[in-house]
């Protein structure tokens, strides 16, 4: 299994969560892990608390990040005193101004 961390994307399908006998899967950044839980904010909006880790996917196709974004991010990381991840999100951060202008 491969190990998840706070700020991975994630695909997960939350319980009871279908539409016409059809299992949906929701993306989303993890905003917490407490032991084998995790709290995701969905790209919906939403927070989903609780969810299993063993039930979240890895997002192959990680989305394009805006400056608020990563600035939300930024916030995240700190918040978790995660330096190393706070560090790439401060270049991504610069890459992105450079870009845009």
């Amino acid at each position: 299994m491969t190990r998840l961390n706070v700020g991975d994307w994630v695909k997960f399908s939350p319980s009871n969560f279908y539409r016409r006998n059809q299992k949906l899967f929701i993306k989303g950044y993890i905003d917490d892990i407490n032991g084998n839980h995790a709290d995701i904010i969905g790209d919906d909006g939403k927070t989903y608390i609780g969810e299993k880790l063993d039930n979240l996917i890895p997002c192959e196709d990680k989305p394009e990040y805006t400056q608020a974004d990563v600035r939300a991010l930024m916030d995240v990381a700190l918040d978790v005193k995660d330096r190393q991840w706070f560090e790439e999100l401060t270049s991504e951060l610069k890459r992105i101004q450079e870009v845009e202008g």
